[in-house]
């Protein structure tokens, strides 16, 4: 007997395919979605694969049609998750999907798998934003435990001052949490990093409306008040409104123009 036969002997039949064994590459069988008699569809942990039995006289029809859907399962594939039992509705309609182009209907097949795909989207922006506004929250949290912990009346003003700006910035992405713009390709590190870095922006932001009214350069009138309730105000809406210190700056450039020196007239 040569090797090929000896491998082909060893080969799964796709009625010999059992969940939780091993299939022909060695992988653990998670879930079988249709097992038919000249091919299986089934799902590891990270791969759905479709396997067909080489002697069935249909192979080389079922793998035209296959090939018909490889782009869009290239594609969709790229954005499902690593481990395939978080998104295991979506496994099934693409597995539907995969049978039914198999079987020689494309065109129900693509529908099938456009709608996987939208629902592969919106589950991947939902996540993004979740991982996004959790990681703003912790970033608050930390900064609260930080202003309860320091006792120095100088650097506990600080801390509250830079709280309120957290909290500023944590409010500004409450209210626009449905407009949040996610990465589909981005994975949890960066959607944490990103939420994290939006409140830090909104702590500088708060220190510097801060520094401004201590300066006299802006509400100045706060200054002049002897509860320290507008500072916190100014703080907070510095952490909220996005544009505030800019415009503050901008401000502050018209006010002192550069000169430049006219040359001497003739």
């Amino acid at each position: 007997m040569t090797m090929t036969e000896e491998k082909n002997k060893n080969q799964l039949k796709p009625y010999d395919y059992k969940t939780g064994a091993l299939d022909n590459d060695g992988v653990v069988v998670q879930k079988i979605y249709t097992k038919a008699e000249g091919f299986i569809i089934y799902r590891t942990n990270s791969a759905i694969r479709l396997d067909m039995d080489d002697d069935h006289p249909e192979m080389k029809t079922y793998m035209a049609n296959h090939f018909k859907i490889g782009v869009d399962l290239a594609r969709i594939y790229s954005w499902l998750p690593e481990n395939l039992s978080w998104a295991e509705p979506i496994n099934k309609q693409i597995a539907r999907a995969m049978t039914t182009n198999v079987a020689g209907n494309y065109s129900e097949a693509k529908k099938m798998l456009d709608h996987a795909e939208e629902r592969i989207i919106k589950l991947k922006i939902i996540q993004g934003r979740i991982q996004y506004t959790l990681s703003a929250f912790l970033v608050v949290f930390i900064i609260s435990i930080f202003a309860l912990l320091l006792s120095s009346s100088s650097a506990a003003f600080l801390s509250k001052v830079m709280l309120c700006g957290a909290l500023g910035g944590v409010l500004s992405i409450a209210v626009g949490y449905n407009s949040l713009t996610i990465d589909i390709d981005a994975n949890w590190k960066t959607n944490s990093l990103i939420g994290g870095s939006r409140i830090v922006i909104a702590v500088i932001a708060s220190l510097f409306s801060y520094f401004a009214i201590q300066s006299g350069v802006a509400f100045s009138f706060i200054r002049e008040s002897e509860s320290n309730d507008g500072i916190f105000l100014i703080a907070m809406i510095a952490g909220f409104a996005e544009m505030l210190v800019p415009n503050m700056m901008n401000n502050l450039a018209r006010e002192n123009p550069t000169t430049e020196h006219e040359p001497p007239k003739a």
